[in-house]
Protein backbone atom coordinates (compact mmCIF):
# COMPACT_ATOMS: atom_id res chain seq x y z
CA UNK A 1 0.00 0.00 0.00
CA UNK A 2 1.38 3.40 -0.99
CA UNK A 3 0.57 6.49 1.08
CA UNK A 4 0.88 10.06 -0.17
CA UNK A 5 0.46 13.35 1.66
CA UNK A 6 -0.61 16.72 0.25
CA UNK A 7 0.62 19.79 2.13
CA UNK A 8 -1.35 22.94 1.39
CA UNK A 9 -0.32 26.57 1.24
CA UNK A 10 -0.97 29.02 4.05
CA UNK A 11 2.11 31.18 4.66
CA UNK A 12 3.07 31.05 8.35
CA UNK A 13 0.07 28.82 9.09
CA UNK A 14 1.75 26.20 6.90
CA UNK A 15 4.35 25.70 9.61
CA UNK A 16 1.63 23.50 11.16
CA UNK A 17 2.75 20.87 8.63
CA UNK A 18 5.79 20.29 10.82
CA UNK A 19 3.60 19.29 13.75
CA UNK A 20 1.50 16.93 11.62
CA UNK A 21 4.59 15.28 10.13
CA UNK A 22 6.16 14.85 13.57
CA UNK A 23 3.15 12.90 14.81
CA UNK A 24 2.99 10.75 11.66
CA UNK A 25 6.65 9.90 12.12
CA UNK A 26 6.11 9.07 15.79
CA UNK A 27 3.39 6.60 14.83
CA UNK A 28 5.50 5.19 11.99
CA UNK A 29 3.02 6.20 9.30
CA UNK A 30 4.78 5.63 5.96
CA UNK A 31 4.99 8.51 3.49
CA UNK A 32 5.68 7.34 -0.06
CA UNK A 33 4.97 10.57 -1.95
CA UNK A 34 4.69 14.28 -1.10
CA UNK A 35 2.93 17.00 -3.08
CA UNK A 36 3.00 20.56 -1.81
CA UNK A 37 2.05 24.13 -2.58
CA UNK A 38 3.61 27.29 -1.11
CA UNK A 39 4.67 26.63 2.50
CA UNK A 40 3.53 23.04 2.01
CA UNK A 41 5.94 22.83 -0.91
CA UNK A 42 8.78 24.29 1.15
CA UNK A 43 8.31 21.98 4.16
CA UNK A 44 7.50 19.00 1.94
CA UNK A 45 10.60 19.56 -0.16
CA UNK A 46 12.88 19.52 2.88
CA UNK A 47 11.32 16.31 4.19
CA UNK A 48 11.47 14.69 0.74
CA UNK A 49 15.18 15.54 0.65
CA UNK A 50 15.67 13.39 3.73
CA UNK A 51 15.92 16.09 6.39
CA UNK A 52 14.44 14.95 9.68
CA UNK A 53 11.29 16.88 10.60
CA UNK A 54 12.57 17.52 14.14
CA UNK A 55 15.65 19.15 12.65
CA UNK A 56 13.42 21.41 10.55
CA UNK A 57 11.43 22.30 13.65
CA UNK A 58 14.54 23.10 15.68
CA UNK A 59 15.94 25.27 12.89
CA UNK A 60 12.72 27.24 12.44
CA UNK A 61 12.21 27.78 16.18
CA UNK A 62 15.81 28.85 16.70
CA UNK A 63 15.56 31.55 14.01
CA UNK A 64 14.51 34.93 15.50
CA UNK A 65 11.15 36.05 14.09
CA UNK A 66 12.57 39.40 12.98
CA UNK A 67 14.82 37.54 10.52
CA UNK A 68 11.89 35.83 8.85
CA UNK A 69 10.55 38.76 6.84
CA UNK A 70 12.12 40.79 4.04
CA UNK A 71 11.03 44.41 3.57
CA UNK A 72 12.89 45.22 0.35
CA UNK A 73 11.03 46.65 -2.63
CA UNK A 74 11.54 44.87 -5.97
CA UNK A 75 10.15 44.92 -9.51
CA UNK A 76 6.87 42.98 -10.06
CA UNK A 77 6.56 42.13 -6.39
CA UNK A 78 6.24 44.30 -3.32
CA UNK A 79 8.89 42.13 -1.69
CA UNK A 80 11.89 40.40 -3.19
CA UNK A 81 11.16 37.37 -1.12
CA UNK A 82 9.81 36.23 2.21
CA UNK A 83 12.78 35.34 4.36
CA UNK A 84 10.93 32.49 6.00
CA UNK A 85 11.28 30.68 2.67
CA UNK A 86 14.79 31.99 2.02
CA UNK A 87 15.90 30.73 5.42
CA UNK A 88 14.44 27.29 4.74
CA UNK A 89 16.40 27.21 1.49
CA UNK A 90 19.49 28.33 3.41
CA UNK A 91 18.92 25.41 5.78
CA UNK A 92 18.74 23.05 2.80
CA UNK A 93 22.06 24.41 1.58
CA UNK A 94 23.62 24.04 5.04
CA UNK A 95 22.71 20.36 4.89
CA UNK A 96 24.71 20.07 1.65
CA UNK A 97 21.53 19.72 -0.42
CA UNK A 98 21.48 23.08 -2.19
CA UNK A 99 22.11 21.46 -5.58
CA UNK A 100 19.83 18.45 -5.14
CA UNK A 101 17.35 17.70 -7.92
CA UNK A 102 13.76 16.65 -7.43
CA UNK A 103 14.34 13.38 -9.25
CA UNK A 104 17.06 12.48 -6.72
CA UNK A 105 15.03 13.06 -3.55
CA UNK A 106 14.58 10.26 -1.01
CA UNK A 107 10.79 10.60 -1.27
CA UNK A 108 9.08 11.37 -4.60
CA UNK A 109 7.98 15.00 -4.58
CA UNK A 110 5.93 17.49 -6.59
CA UNK A 111 5.82 21.28 -6.11
CA UNK A 112 2.96 23.30 -7.58
CA UNK A 113 3.34 26.72 -9.15
CA UNK A 114 1.44 28.71 -11.78
CA UNK A 115 2.84 30.04 -15.06
CA UNK A 116 1.67 33.63 -15.61
CA UNK A 117 2.48 33.41 -19.32
CA UNK A 118 0.15 30.53 -20.17
CA UNK A 119 -2.11 30.90 -17.17
CA UNK A 120 -1.92 27.27 -16.11
CA UNK A 121 -0.59 25.03 -13.35
CA UNK A 122 3.05 24.07 -13.64
CA UNK A 123 4.14 21.09 -11.56
CA UNK A 124 7.85 20.76 -10.84
CA UNK A 125 8.68 17.06 -11.29
CA UNK A 126 12.38 17.42 -11.96
CA UNK A 127 15.21 19.91 -11.76
CA UNK A 128 16.36 22.09 -8.89
CA UNK A 129 14.53 21.65 -5.59
CA UNK A 130 15.61 25.13 -4.50
CA UNK A 131 14.07 26.66 -7.62
CA UNK A 132 10.87 24.67 -7.10
CA UNK A 133 10.56 25.97 -3.53
CA UNK A 134 11.16 29.54 -4.64
CA UNK A 135 8.53 29.27 -7.37
CA UNK A 136 5.81 27.61 -5.29
CA UNK A 137 6.18 30.23 -2.52
CA UNK A 138 6.12 33.36 -4.73
CA UNK A 139 2.77 34.86 -3.72
CA UNK A 140 1.72 37.09 -6.65
CA UNK A 141 1.79 40.80 -5.96
CA UNK A 142 3.79 40.28 -2.78
CA UNK A 143 6.87 38.29 -3.80
CA UNK A 144 8.74 38.44 -7.08
CA UNK A 145 8.00 35.65 -9.62
CA UNK A 146 10.57 33.06 -10.69
CA UNK A 147 11.70 32.88 -14.32
CA UNK A 148 12.27 29.33 -15.57
CA UNK A 149 12.41 27.93 -19.11
CA UNK A 150 10.42 30.81 -20.55
CA UNK A 151 7.85 30.64 -17.77
CA UNK A 152 7.05 33.23 -15.12
CA UNK A 153 6.17 31.21 -12.04
CA UNK A 154 4.24 32.23 -8.96
CA UNK A 155 2.60 30.52 -5.99
CA UNK A 156 0.60 27.48 -7.09
CA UNK A 157 -2.19 28.30 -4.67
CA UNK A 158 -3.87 30.39 -7.35
CA UNK A 159 -5.05 27.21 -9.07
CA UNK A 160 -4.14 24.32 -6.76
CA UNK A 161 -3.49 25.09 -3.11
CA UNK A 162 -3.99 21.53 -1.86
CA UNK A 163 -2.58 19.16 -4.51
CA UNK A 164 -4.16 15.90 -3.39
CA UNK A 165 -5.11 15.26 -7.02
CA UNK A 166 -1.43 14.87 -7.93
CA UNK A 167 -1.13 12.02 -5.47
CA UNK A 168 -4.03 10.19 -7.08
CA UNK A 169 -2.40 10.69 -10.47
CA UNK A 170 0.82 9.27 -9.01
CA UNK A 171 -0.98 6.05 -8.08
CA UNK A 172 -1.15 6.45 -4.30
CA UNK A 173 -3.54 4.01 -2.63
CA UNK A 174 -4.25 6.22 0.39
CA UNK A 175 -4.05 9.99 0.51
CA UNK A 176 -3.60 12.28 3.50
CA UNK A 177 -4.01 16.06 3.20
CA UNK A 178 -3.15 18.94 5.51
CA UNK A 179 -5.42 21.95 4.97
CA UNK A 180 -4.23 25.05 6.84
CA UNK A 181 -6.34 27.66 5.06
CA UNK A 182 -9.76 28.93 6.10
CA UNK A 183 -12.53 30.43 4.01
CA UNK A 184 -13.16 33.04 6.71
CA UNK A 185 -10.29 34.40 8.77
CA UNK A 186 -10.91 35.39 12.35
CA UNK A 187 -8.92 38.64 12.29
CA UNK A 188 -8.85 41.75 10.14
CA UNK A 189 -5.74 42.07 7.93
CA UNK A 190 -3.15 44.36 9.57
CA UNK A 191 -1.46 45.70 6.45
CA UNK A 192 -1.36 45.64 2.64
CA UNK A 193 0.52 42.33 2.56
CA UNK A 194 -2.12 40.53 4.60
CA UNK A 195 -4.90 42.20 2.62
CA UNK A 196 -3.45 40.95 -0.68
CA UNK A 197 -2.89 37.48 0.75
CA UNK A 198 -6.42 37.32 2.20
CA UNK A 199 -7.88 38.22 -1.20
CA UNK A 200 -5.67 35.55 -2.76
CA UNK A 201 -6.89 32.83 -0.38
CA UNK A 202 -10.56 33.70 -0.92
CA UNK A 203 -10.03 33.39 -4.65
CA UNK A 204 -8.58 29.88 -4.39
CA UNK A 205 -11.32 28.44 -2.15
CA UNK A 206 -13.29 26.65 -4.88
CA UNK A 207 -10.36 24.62 -6.20
CA UNK A 208 -9.28 23.72 -2.67
CA UNK A 209 -12.73 22.28 -1.98
CA UNK A 210 -12.60 20.24 -5.19
CA UNK A 211 -9.25 18.69 -4.29
CA UNK A 212 -10.40 17.67 -0.83
CA UNK A 213 -12.44 14.89 -2.45
CA UNK A 214 -9.21 13.10 -3.34
CA UNK A 215 -8.10 12.84 0.29
CA UNK A 216 -8.98 9.89 2.52
CA UNK A 217 -8.03 11.78 5.72
CA UNK A 218 -7.87 15.57 6.02
CA UNK A 219 -5.99 17.27 8.85
CA UNK A 220 -7.24 20.78 9.68
CA UNK A 221 -5.01 22.34 12.35
CA UNK A 222 -6.68 25.16 14.29
CA UNK A 223 -4.66 28.05 12.89
CA UNK A 224 -7.42 30.26 11.51
CA UNK A 225 -6.83 32.83 14.25
CA UNK A 226 -3.19 33.29 13.20
CA UNK A 227 -2.52 35.94 10.58
CA UNK A 228 -0.71 34.74 7.48
CA UNK A 229 2.54 36.63 8.12
CA UNK A 230 2.65 36.59 11.92
CA UNK A 231 6.06 34.96 12.37
CA UNK A 232 5.89 35.39 16.15
CA UNK A 233 3.40 32.49 16.35
CA UNK A 234 5.38 29.76 14.64
CA UNK A 235 5.54 27.55 17.72
CA UNK A 236 1.78 27.85 18.10
CA UNK A 237 1.33 26.65 14.51
CA UNK A 238 3.51 23.60 15.10
CA UNK A 239 1.62 22.72 18.27
CA UNK A 240 -1.71 23.07 16.46
CA UNK A 241 -0.47 20.63 13.83
CA UNK A 242 0.54 18.15 16.50
CA UNK A 243 -2.82 18.34 18.26
CA UNK A 244 -4.76 17.82 15.05
CA UNK A 245 -2.59 14.89 13.97
CA UNK A 246 -2.92 13.20 17.36
CA UNK A 247 -6.69 13.61 17.11
CA UNK A 248 -6.76 12.02 13.64
CA UNK A 249 -4.22 9.22 14.24
CA UNK A 250 -6.91 6.58 15.02
CA UNK A 251 -8.58 7.42 11.69
CA UNK A 252 -5.24 7.16 9.85
CA UNK A 253 -4.39 3.83 11.44
CA UNK A 254 -7.83 2.47 10.61
CA UNK A 255 -7.38 3.64 7.01
CA UNK A 256 -4.05 1.88 6.67
CA UNK A 257 -5.46 -1.33 8.09
CA UNK A 258 -8.22 -1.36 5.47
CA UNK A 259 -7.68 -2.86 2.03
Amino acid sequence: MKVGIALGGGAVRGIAHIGVLKVLKKHQIPIDFIAGTSMGGAIGGLVAAGIDVEEIEEFVLSTPSYRLMDIGIRKRGILAGNKIYAILIQFLEQKGLGDIKIEDLKIPFRAVSVDLIKGNVFVMKEGSLVLAIRATTSVPGIFSPVHYQGKVLVDGGILNNLPADLLREAGMDKILAVDVEREHDEQEPRNIFETVYRSFTIMMTVQRRVNLKYADVVFRPEVGHILAFDTSRIRECIEAGEREAQRKIPEVLSLLESK
